[in-house]
């Protein structure tokens, strides 16, 4: 039988970390040049839902990988 690549899983996974990484140096990016400016207020509750969907994609991604590792047992 045959190798057909990486399960679902795995690229699911991986999928939401990347995305989790990518948009928390997006944000780590953006928010360094706000206030190197000085001149742009961001929300309280902006500035925390900016923090924590990277935090909640990358631990769906481990969960997934998880799931999927017991699930293939």
């Amino acid at each position: 039988m045959a190798d057909k690549g990486p399960k679902p899983y795995i690229k699911l996974a991986g999928t939401l970390v990347t995305l989790g990484a990518g948009i928390f140096m997006v944000e780590r990016y953006g928010l360094s040049e706000m206030g190197s400016n000085g001149r742009f207020h961001v929300d309280a509750n902006l500035l925390s839902i900016l923090v924590i969907v990277p935090v909640v994609l990358v631990a769906a991604g481990a969960i997934v990988f998880m799931y999927g590792k017991m699930r293939r047992l």
